[in-house]
């Protein structure tokens, strides 16, 4: 649809022959330059309700949210996992839910389950 645009196409400096001329390749470049940045937060949100609904799908198998919890703990200190990402980066990059919230959420369906509420977190 954006292609056929006489007003966009002038303006990107392809003729009228429009995806004929050689031009053509830079447009189609732009806008789907854009479009990926566009629709990023959407498909990054949809990863991580994906990924929460798995996280609660091996809590719902294992019913072992100390273990689940200590895991996440685990992973957040060997991958130097930012605790707190900015709000902005988070909605424009993060693929999965940050390390807390999977331990929080960890937490809640153990108060919801009726099994032990994992102890909190040592520091080391």
């Amino acid at each position: 649809m954006l292609l056929t645009s006489p007003r966009l196409r002038r303006r990107a400096g392809v003729d009228a022959s429009g995806l004929a001329d050689a031009r053509s390749a830079a447009l189609v470049l732009a806008l789907v330059t854009v479009a990926t940045q566009v629709g990023a937060p959407v498909q990054n949100l949809v990863s991580r309700h994906v990924e929460a609904r798995a996280d609660a799908h091996s809590l719902d198998l294992t019913r072992d949210p100390a273990t689940f919890v200590s895991m996440q703990r685990e992973l957040s200190v060997r991958n130097i996992s930012d605790l707190r990402p900015d709000p902005v980066e988070y909605v424009l990059w993060r693929t999965h839910p940050a390390g807390p919230q999977r331990i929080a959420m960890a937490r809640d369906w153990a108060r919801m389950h009726g099994v032990t509420e994992p102890p909190p977190l040592n520091r080391r």
